[in-house]
């Protein structure tokens, strides 16, 4: 199934969650062949939630249509119409070429070895972590949660490509309609538990790791390792907000609220929604505001500085529409560059003015007129130093009628080179180098 119709379906379930759930009785959306829905940038949500189930309430259902048709039109960073940054310092209005073959390698050992990706989706939820070669796409190990937990649902790399941190927890199987209530309930309330997988070229083993506090899966926005492993970033959505980051040598636990409107994180919540500096003192992550057209707020926070409140943290950047960025916004190890998809590409600010300085690998697309169900997505997924070489997805793969499917791959000097033994289970974000 194209990544398309997951976003079509994603923007139908998130213009249902405008809607109190349990209101009126729920009504199950179909779902394709493997059961995957993917994330949609939307700009009309009101809150994260992360619902396990895809219920839609029956007096939002004739609604549904119109509000994703209207998602279609001004929700994505292809059609041209969404407001978006200005020219940048440096600008490439095409796609990015292809690599030639025999300089292939090279380009792939610009990035980390290894990566690990969520995969054996099942209602959104996956059975399994793969960790991959990035040279070769071969998989390398594969692992399960451990018993009595069956679904991952996050996945985070610290920067020695060895250590990936995982969460998990039980999941039941919704079924249809009321009858689906009950494990629909028990799934988003249920707890989240946090694994260390550490890798090696043969094997990959797991770890259970001290967080002190219960965190429901609803309440887990988001996650980020440190880049030395030691320290786990959470993004909390419970009555207020909050970032904390646990020590996890000890559990001891840092936090810092949310005082005003709107919410922290990324759309669906997915993907990666919060990064690090390489040394560990500064987190990235979006504030979302509010009113229509919904602005984001880049921000970076001092991890080293006292206080406890998110309001210290500094803006760095300004989306006045939500449409008009892609579900990651990635701080560069060295914290110099935000990078994200845009309407001009995949495109990298500055950190400190907040200026466009480089976009590239841009797509044109009169989706309308080839008669595909919505636009094409772009994302970009890891950053390295200064965004001299990146990892994006690129809607390069075969189209049927939702349009081309994504292609992943490194980005480097507005070149783009494949990573081998695609396609990649890119629907959910949940993939980290």
């Amino acid at each position: 199934m194209s990544t398309v119709e997951d976003r079509i379906r994603a923007a139908t379930q998130a213009a249902a969650d405008t809607v109190t759930p349990g209101s009126v009785p729920p009504l199950r959306l179909p779902a394709g062949p493997d059961g995957a829905r993917g994330p949609y940038r939307w700009p009309l949500r009101p809150a994260p939630r992360r619902w396990s189930g895809l219920f839609v309430p029956l007096a939002a259902a004739a609604a549904v249509v119109g509000v994703v048709a209207a998602a279609l039109a001004i929700g994505a960073a292809f059609h041209g119409r969404a407001a978006g940054p200005g020219p940048a310092v440096q600008s490439h209005p095409s796609p990015a070429p292809m690599r030639p073959a025999a300089q292939r390698p090279a380009a792939l050992d610009q990035v980390p070895r290894y990566f690990a990706a969520l995969t054996g989706r099942v209602q959104e939820q996956a059975q399994a972590v793969e960790v991959r070669s990035t040279r070769t796409g071969q998989v390398l190990a594969t692992v399960a949660p451990p018993r009595p937990y069956n679904v991952f649902t996050w996945v985070s790399g610290a920067a020695d490509d060895r250590t990936f941190v995982l969460a998990a927890q039980q999941w039941w199987h919704i079924g249809s309609g009321q009858a689906g209530m009950p494990a629909q309930n028990r799934d988003i309330s249920a707890p989240v538990v946090f694994f260390r997988m550490a890798f090696d070229p043969r094997s990959a083993q797991l770890t259970r790791l001290a967080v002190p506090e219960t965190i429901q899966h609803v309440q887990l926005a988001g996650m980020a390792v440190s880049p030395d492993g030691t320290r786990l970033a959470l993004d909390i959505s419970r009555s207020s907000q909050s970032i904390q980051v646990v020590t996890l040598a000890t559990g001891a636990i840092r936090s810092w609220a949310w005082p005003g409107g709107g919410w922290i994180g990324n759309f669906k919540p997915s993907g990666q929604v919060i990064s690090w500096t390489a040394d560990g003192t500064a987190l990235e992550f979006q504030q979302w505001g509010s009113g229509q057209p919904r602005p984001i707020y880049i921000r970076l926070l001092d991890t080293t500085a006292a206080g406890t409140s998110l309001a210290s943290s500094r803006i760095v950047l300004t989306f006045p529409d939500a449409a008009a960025l892609g579900t990651n916004t990635l701080l560069t190890p060295d914290g110099s560059r935000i990078v994200t998809a845009t309407p001009q590409g995949i495109t990298e600010f500055s950190a400190r003015t907040g200026q466009p300085l480089l976009s590239q690998d841009q797509f044109h697309f009169d989706w309308q007129a080839r008669g595909w169900a919505g636009p094409p997505w772009q994302e970009v997924l890891w950053a390295g130093p200064g965004g001299r070489a990146l990892v994006v997805f690129d809607p390069r793969g075969k189209a049927d009628r939702y349009g081309p499917g994504s292609v992943l791959g490194v980005l480097t000097g507005n070149t783009f080179t494949p990573i081998p033994r695609g396609p990649y289970d890119v629907t959910f974000l949940q993939i980290t180098w």
